[in-house]
């Protein structure tokens, strides 16, 4: 716990603890002023109440004292109008017309403290001069500094008490010293402290205590900067993270509603290959074959026979169209090269099929090992390779594609490559991506990952890693 240290106002005295009570032998008024005058001002101006009360022993009156105050304080007409300090003589402290009473003064300085602290005052600093208590009695003085002794400790006081030295004797001087925690006196024109050994502890213990908290305040000062550190991390990866899912729940819901629209597309464009070519195809083969089932249902002539061989003939043809046809629509639903040859087959014959189709020089290379895929990544893999042609086709401009499969520890890879313009980050990144988005989910279903490299007018790299099992490598 932090030890709260009070300006003395008092260089060789330093700061005090509250708490503190001290006491201070002179010879000469200037020696009692030296002390007092920087003592209570240090006090008022740190919103501590201020009593001074004063005896006739101290070659001092009153008048004399706050005089020398005004002087040091040019606000102190200020501060006793708020009654911040009091300057009394001792008949009035102490007696106040009565014989003296050790446990009523105390008493009295008790609640002049709660007074203070209500009024708002942060502690009360007193001096005073029992030094006339000698003529009471031998044990009056000390059993009075005893009783201020057990009232100071723990309170928000700071207590001095002045003794003239001319007015003293040695064995009172000793008496009074050990009555409190250090002693202030002028030795060969030097002021010096002699401190009791309880106050030696204290102040190594108040050393100790502060240290402790100082240390203490370093550590968690890092720790608070470490966790606030942390705490701006995490707010920061967070809110990426947020952002990122929204950009992804974009994508993923314009992708989902391509995939609609493709679907719609592909189901339109199959009915109308249908309707239009098969469906002509079949219409012709029912008109040849009724017109055939009227020459046969009347009696021959010499020239109708051959006329039957050539609608047989034509009626041949047109069911090799139809038979053409329906594999053709069949192969673009899901070419049957892939099934009877496998994958890296069915990828040479695609990209024949791309090359007669667009003109665009496609390269094959194959690893030599014998990758076998199951048929569900065979298929996926198959499609990311028709869309990375397709992305070629349309956002390219390139001349060449290099498509290379190979093996590299564990994985399945294929590298789609064109010499095209290349894309930029925005464009690979960006909801109007939603090809390359595909490409990523599909290989997402079967474990795999798809990237993207690029450099703007340096062609495109599509890679796709599908990790192998050990039964998948013969």
């Amino acid at each position: 716990m932090a030890v709260e240290l009070r300006k003395t106002g008092i260089n060789v005295v330093g700061d005090l603890p509250w708490g503190s009570h001290f006491c201070y032998f002179y010879e000469t008024k200037q020696d009692l002023l030296d002390i007092l005058i920087p003592y209570f001002k240090a006090g008022l101006e740190n919103k501590e109440f201020c009593l001074w009360v004063i005896s006739d022993s101290e070659l001092l009156t009153v008048e004399e004292a706050t005089s020398e105050l005004r002087n040091a304080l040019p606000d102190l007409d200020r501060y006793m109008s708020e009654q911040s300090i009091e300057v009394v003589g001792h008949d009035e402290w102490f007696l106040r017309g009565k014989t003296f009473d050790p446990h009523t003064v105390a008493d009295r300085f008790r609640k002049k403290l709660n007074e203070a602290l209500a009024r708002g005052y942060a502690g009360m600093r007193v001096n005073g001069s029992p030094a006339w208590l000698n003529d009471a009695g031998p044990n009056e003085l000390h059993k009075f500094e005893a009783e201020l002794d057990k009232l100071f400790p723990g309170e928000r006081t700071i207590a001095s008490c002045t003794y003239p030295l001319a007015s003293i004797g040695a064995d009172e001087i000793f008496d009074v010293v050990r009555t409190h925690q250090f002693a202030i006196a002028r030795r060969q024109g030097k002021w010096e402290v002699f401190e009791t050994p309880e106050l030696i502890q204290a102040k190594q213990e108040v050393k100790r205590l502060n240290e402790e908290l100082e240390q203490r305040v370093v550590e968690r000062t890092n720790d608070l900067r470490v966790a606030n550190e942390e705490l701006r991390k995490e707010v920061a990866e967070r809110k990426q993270a947020e952002a990122d899912l929204n950009i992804r729940s974009e994508q993923l819901r314009a992708l989902s509603a391509r995939l609609q629209s493709a679907r719609e597309e592909e189901g339109t464009r199959i009915a109308r290959e249908i309707h239009d070519e098969l469906g002509s195809m079949l219409t012709g083969l029912k008109w040849d074959l009724e017109e055939i089932n009227k020459m046969l249902s009347t009696p021959l002539g010499q020239s109708q026979p051959e006329a039957v061989r050539e609608k047989l003939s034509a009626l041949s043809k047109l069911t090799d169209m139809s038979v053409s046809t329906l594999r053709r629509i069949a192969s673009e639903l899901r070419p049957s090269v892939l099934d009877d040859l496998g994958l890296a087959a069915a990828i040479e014959w695609q990209a024949q099929q791309f090359q007669a189709r667009t003109g665009i020089v496609c390269v094959c290379e194959h690893c030599q090992e014998n990758v076998v895929l199951s048929a569900e990544q065979s298929t996926a893999v198959f499609r990311i390779f028709q869309e990375a042609l397709t992305n070629v086709l349309r956002h390219a401009r390139a001349t060449r594609v290099d498509i290379k499969i190979t093996k590299d520890n564990g994985f399945f890879v294929l590298s789609v490559k064109d010499n095209g313009k290349g894309i930029t980050h925005s464009e690979k990144s960006g909801q109007q991506s939603l090809g390359l988005l595909g490409m990523r989910e599909r290989a997402h279903l079967i474990g795999g990952e798809v990237t993207i490299s690029t450099a703007e007018g340096r062609g495109t790299v599509v890679s796709l890693r599908v990790p192998l099992s050990d039964g998948q490598i013969v």
